[in-house]
């Protein structure tokens, strides 16, 4: 997990501070968290989800991240904004956070760029509390998505650095192993990137396997600690 990768994302993301609010990730929060609810995101890079829930009033939320550019960026930002969210600089491989200290936590595309996947979950699960909810995305194996991040990367062309990808069943298990009950799944489609030709038609080649319940980009679980 290298943080030159991800500090050479935030260009990119300083483009966009806020998240739809019909994106999956902010209607399942909805869903399950209280306004009081305290919601820690993982892997917040400049903070676009604790912006995005303290504008739909959402006061007691955390962002972490291991880049120290992202967090100053992300603490630049709750000025810009006057949005006094706390920003914490923190490796998702032992998080800086007591036990059972969230109620809700977002890890949106993060478990997946380190190898301790196991580590990951187990942390997760120590520091949300009893019948708390976790909404996590991880990449899906069985896809175009995944050949094209193999070639990318044997081309040079991958930015993102470490990026593991799992099955549904493999990665279900280890979910329900460390104590979280899948309460709601769902698959994203293909995301087409800038070459947008080229997108296009690996995202028909993929459509087949996404109606079967395989091929999309990530895999979305909303699941409740047990």
């Amino acid at each position: 997990m290298s943080q030159e990768n991800w500090n050479l994302q935030a260009k990119e993301w300083k483009r966009r501070l806020f998240y739809s609010r019909n994106q999956l990730t902010m209607r399942w929060v909805r869903r399950v968290a209280k306004k009081s609810s305290r919601i820690l995101d993982q892997g917040t890079g400049i903070g676009q989800y604790p912006f995005s829930l303290y504008r739909e009033g959402y006061r007691n939320i955390v962002g972490l991240d291991f880049s120290k550019e992202l967090i100053k960026s992300a603490r630049k930002n709750t000025k810009k904004l006057g949005y006094p969210v706390r920003f914490v600089e923190g490796d998702i491989r032992k998080m800086p956070f007591k036990k059972y200290s969230f109620d809700v936590v977002i890890s949106a595309g993060i478990v997946e760029h380190v190898p301790e996947t196991e580590k990951t979950i187990q942390e997760l699960s120590r520091v949300i509390k009893e019948r708390g909810y976790l909404i996590i995305h991880v990449p899906h194996r069985i896809s175009i998505f995944t050949i094209t991040k193999t070639l990318q990367k044997i081309l040079g062309f991958w930015k993102c650095g470490y990026e593991k990808s799992f099955t549904k069943g493999d990665f279900s298990k280890l979910l329900e192993k460390y104590g979280f009950e899948i309460l709601d799944y769902e698959l994203k489609k293909f995301i087409v990137g800038k070459h947008k030709i080229i997108g296009g038609i690996l995202a028909i080649l993929d459509k087949p396997f996404y109606l079967l319940g395989l091929g999309g980009h990530h895999m979305c679980f909303l699941c409740r600690k047990s």
